[in-house]
């Protein structure tokens, strides 16, 4: 199952074992074990209920995202029939540790992560400014360290992935925290899910997406490469300090001066939409980017081991030519590979306990209720 978790393809999960012990499974046997234990799975952090953690978190970090899969049709026969892109929800649950809370903000001025231009245009997936950057010996954050990170992935409808998020929580005792935090981006379903069941953990919106909409509208207001340089560093500099309201305010004037209103329906090739969408993004999420108070407080600002999640179960559900059996085989591979990357050994754990005869093949759960 660990193979099947992190190869590219059941084919060389076979080939892998065959190489190794000399003596493997088909790809056909492996690929129907994935799919029963996927379930299996499934079936069994739904109602597992007792808590995992022995020690309640000192800062207990959660974030979600989603991804996308490429699906099929079942039941076809040979070739791939209705291929379609599906999201993907995924979560995951750092256990960190981290120095107590301070009264003086850690790291003030802007760290030179977010002023080397080569480095946040590729944040920004945007073409970088010709400008030089002079490196200078500013104080980097040093945000708290994760100890332990369990994850989900599933097919999942966000208000039922929400609820799977609310077990594993509770089985990591995060509720129980003292300094409790939801970190995501703005998209909507992220939130409802904070506001459903983390409504007491800390929202913060991660400070990368920010860069990336401060990067685009600087790109937008003015004429020449420096002035753009210039103009985003004075901008993320004041959303890093907490001083969210002035660049709202700074963006809607600059609209304002080209004839334009904050709520006006800009088509996307319209060189002011990246102006109008970086303050609406601010201003909608201006309650989640107290970004001094995290710091002071010793809490995570960016969401970039969520992103890194996200590209690792990637690594194994998505590529060219792949595409998997919907709903079935997409949420069986997905529950395995989490299961897989998840730091407290679940997968061995359940591999341990999974009750039947390792001669008689198990019926699926479907069939054996």
């Amino acid at each position: 199952m660990h193979l099947a978790a992190e190869t590219r393809s059941f084919e060389r999960a076979t080939k892998t074992m065959k190489a190794t012990l000399g003596f493997g499974l088909s790809a056909k046997t492996i690929e129907r074990l994935v799919g029963q234990i996927g379930e299996e799975l499934s079936h069994y952090h739904a109602h597992a209920t007792s808590a995992q953690e022995v020690i309640v978190p000192d800062v207990a970090v959660v974030s979600c995202d989603g991804g996308r899969i490429r699906t099929r049709a079942t039941d076809q026969g040979p070739g791939v029939h209705d291929p379609a892109w599906r999201e993907t929800k995924n979560a995951s649950f750092e256990k960190m540790k981290s120095p107590v809370p301070q009264a003086d903000d850690p790291c003030p001025p802007l760290p030179d992560t977010f002023r080397q231009v080569g480095h946040v245009a590729k944040i920004a997936e945007k073409a970088a400014f010709s400008v030089d950057c002079a490196a200078q010996q500013r104080p980097r954050y040093q945000g708290p360290q994760r100890v332990l990170r369990t994850c989900l992935s599933s097919m999942a409808r966000s208000r039922e992935f929400g609820d799977q998020m609310q077990r594993e929580a509770r089985r990591r005792r995060f509720h129980e925290a003292a300094r409790r935090v939801f970190i995501s981006d703005g998209l909507a379903w992220n939130w409802s899910i904070w506001k459903a069941h983390f409504s007491t953990f800390t929202p913060i919106l991660d400070f990368i997406h920010a860069v990336q909409y401060l990067y685009a509208a600087a790109e937008a207001w003015e004429n020449t490469d420096a002035a753009r340089w210039s103009r985003y560093l004075i901008l993320t500099e004041a959303v890093w300090q907490g001083r969210v309201a002035d660049v709202v305010t700074d963006l809607q004037h600059e609209l304002t001066a080209r004839g334009l209103k904050l709520d006006d329906d800009l088509p996307e090739n319209s060189p002011d939409r990246p102006l109008a969408d970086a303050a609406r993004y601010l201003n909608n999420n201006r309650h989640r980017m107290d970004y001094p108070r995290y710091r002071r407080e010793g809490l995570p600002i960016t969401s970039s081991p969520m992103e890194s999640l996200i590209k690792q179960v990637n690594h194994r559900v998505k590529g060219t030519e792949m595409f998997w059996n919907s709903p079935a085989g997409a949420e069986a591979i997905l529950q395995l590979r989490a299961a897989h990357l998840c730091e407290d050994g679940r997968l061995d754990d359940y591999l341990k306990i999974r009750p039947g005869c390792e001669y008689t093949r198990r019926p699926p759960l479907a069939t054996a209720a």
